[in-house]
């Protein structure tokens, strides 16, 4: 059955939407059995069914009751086109901006949120926000039917601009298949997701995907301070906050309560700023977000206001209330060099200790585990190695591989997460700062034996109010 009649079908028996995930499906939807009955697919449809599926599309032959059963002989042949017509193509109403890279994909879509205003929604890591809403997801970026149909959402919402974090993976993966963009951003490139690509130029080949699929009159934003800058073959403009680009921060001076920095760019005059933004790396973030601001045409004195107040990203260096006489902050690193800008930062923070708190998870790169390990005692002065969402693998065996080549002795091995967080604040004194990172402000934790709730912020309030220290 070809496309459009599908469509005359569904549009005959007013389905109100298409999912392809049952945790996703909603009454009235078509739900898409992509795994067919031989795969426990039955499973899945009668999972659907139960939620309220009006109709089914499946390779398979099968009888149901008061449902629809629409046979296709390959769902991978119709799928893309089916939802993009189904929902009437949403991306084209939207103006959509890509982030990519290694690490900053979070901090500078949500940037990008807070300079467009409300007319902007973003999607990625910290879920789908927009308006007042904050939606979780378990995605960076999400499957390809969730997303055109959160696009289809926001269009509705009258929601102008999606800024959203684009990852390897799941461009790889044809989550953002056929979507065209008009703002694609390139934040760095570290050692990362080499279990999936194998090596460093595959991995930049999948991020180079994102600006093969920029508009033809779109905007490509490349950080030249990474040296993967060089190879992105398309017209482009450059940012940086050490050397000579299109836009380039100098002049950065700390007034204690904010910071102030010149902007300068071609064409125009410098500008100065304030910001309550202190890292060097989230500058850079923050560079890029102005420049998609400028794009867009917001006022300068507009941005000059929002500059000043930018809002804390949640997971991302985020400071635990406490009255404590030292700081415990959380943050999301999980590679060597997140890691490594996050401890350095830190550095200049107190002239305590830095007691840091990490993992590594199961069923991801492995070959990363050694260097944040040495990340983490190279630039903490004392790490408690713990547990972070194994999965199916050995805990004992991931810390093993962190710790293999470490040559100091400025660490311990605490495996439950919970009590390695609480020794790391037992032993904190006056002035220095714990750090705790790898899950940011994740609600969850994978072992081998499932999914459970939890929260390193919570784990912290709890220690805390419960007098554990």
């Amino acid at each position: 059955m070809k496309v459009n009649k599908i469509i005359k079908l569904l549009k005959k028996l007013q389905i109100t939407g298409i999912s392809d995930d049952t945790r996703y499906l909603d009454a009235g939807n078509l739900f898409i059995c992509k795994k067919g009955t031989k795969y426990n697919g039955l499973n899945f449809i009668h999972e659907a069914i139960s939620k309220g599926a009006k109709a089914i599309l499946t390779e398979e032959d099968i009888l149901l009751d008061n449902v629809v059963v629409i046979k296709v002989n390959s769902i991978q042949k119709v799928f893309y086109e089916l939802i993009a017509k189904f929902y009437r193509y949403p991306w084209k109403k939207l103006k959509l901006i890509g982030v990519t890279g290694t690490d900053g994909k979070t901090t500078t879509a949500s940037y990008i949120k807070h300079l467009l205003g409300n007319d902007c929604a973003y999607i990625g890591t910290n879920g789908i926000v927009y308006y007042d809403k904050i939606i979780k997801t378990s995605y960076t970026t999400l499957p390809y039917c969730l997303f055109v149909r959160t696009l289809y959402e926001l269009q509705k919402a009258n929601i102008k601009y999606v800024s959203l974090e684009a990852s390897s993976q799941g461009l790889i993966n044809n989550r953002l298949y056929g979507i065209n963009f008009d703002v694609a951003i390139f934040t760095n490139l570290t050692y990362e997701h080499l279990d999936t690509h194998k090596n460093m130029y595959n991995y930049f080949q999948a991020k180079l995907i994102l600006f093969k699929q920029l508009k033809k009159n779109g905007l490509a934003i490349v950080n030249r301070d990474s040296k993967y800058s060089n190879f992105i073959r398309v017209p482009k403009v450059t940012f940086s906050i050490q050397t000579n680009a299109d836009y380039q921060i100098t002049n950065i001076v700390n007034k204690s309560d904010y910071l102030e920095f010149t902007l300068l760019s071609k064409n125009n005059q410098p500008t100065i700023y304030q910001t309550n933004v202190f890292e060097s790396y989230n500058l850079s973030n923050l560079l890029a977000a102005i420049i998609v601001a400028k794009h867009f045409k917001v006022p300068n004195e507009t941005l000059k206001e929002k500059i000043i107040q930018m809002p804390s990203v949640a997971g991302r260096l985020q400071l635990v209330s406490t009255d404590l006489p030292f700081k415990i902050y959380i943050d999301f690193a999980h590679t060597p060099n997140a890691l490594y800008e996050v401890l350095k930062n830190l550095r200049s923070k107190t002239n305590g200790r830095i007691i840091g708190v990490c993992g590594s998870a199961g069923e991801k790169d492995k070959y990363k585990r050694h260097l944040i390990g040495q990340v983490a005692t190279n630039n903490a002065d004392y790490v408690i190695f713990t547990s972070e969402d194994y999965r199916s693998e050995d805990p004992y065996d991931i810390i093993s591989q962190m710790i293999s080549l470490i040559k100091t002795n400025n660490y311990e091995i605490i495996i439950d997460r919970k009590k390695a967080i609480e020794k790391a604040i037992k032993i904190a004194k006056e002035n220095d700062i714990v750090i705790v990172t790898g899950k940011g402000n994740d609600e969850y934790f994978e072992t081998n034996e499932g999914c459970f709730k939890y929260s390193d912020y919570e784990t912290i309030q709890e220690i805390f109010t419960s007098k554990k220290i």
